[in-house]
């Protein structure tokens, strides 16, 4: 009978530490490309965001501009109805017409008056020198 070895050779030693440091080396391989794929996951989720959260602001800017517009042919609208609605309300034209009148009565009996008193101080004058 062949006798067995002991402890082995120097050199199988060194193959099976060489083979399991192999394994762990390329355990190591693994998670670093696993590494790697997350940061890649990561930065791929991170420019995601970024983009979604640009074209909500497009979004939003597109939104304002077109409430902008809105407001602006809005005003425009309402001046042409409050237009037409002092042209056609016969109302609200007697009731213009009607100050106007009374404007112009108040001012003609002040003037009156004036022209009375000087009227009457011209007679005292004349009575009284």
């Amino acid at each position: 009978m062949a006798a067995k070895k002991r402890g082995g050779s120097k050199r199988s030693a060194g193959k099976k530490s060489a083979r399991r440091g192999g394994a762990k080396r390329g355990a190591k391989r693994a998670s670093a490309k696993k590494g790697g794929a997350k940061k890649a996951a990561k930065k791929a989720a991170l420019r995601r965001v970024v983009k979604k959260r640009a074209v909500k602001k497009a979004a939003k800017k597109a939104a304002v501009r077109k409430a902008v517009v809105r407001k602006a042919a809005v005003k425009k609208a309402v001046a042409k109805r409050s237009a037409a609605k002092r042209k056609s309300s016969p109302l609200a034209r007697v009731k213009r017409v009607a100050t106007g009148v009374v404007e112009q009565a108040q001012s003609a009996v002040t003037h009156g008056v004036e022209v009375v008193k000087e009227a009457a101080e011209n007679i005292v004058d004349r009575v009284s020198g």
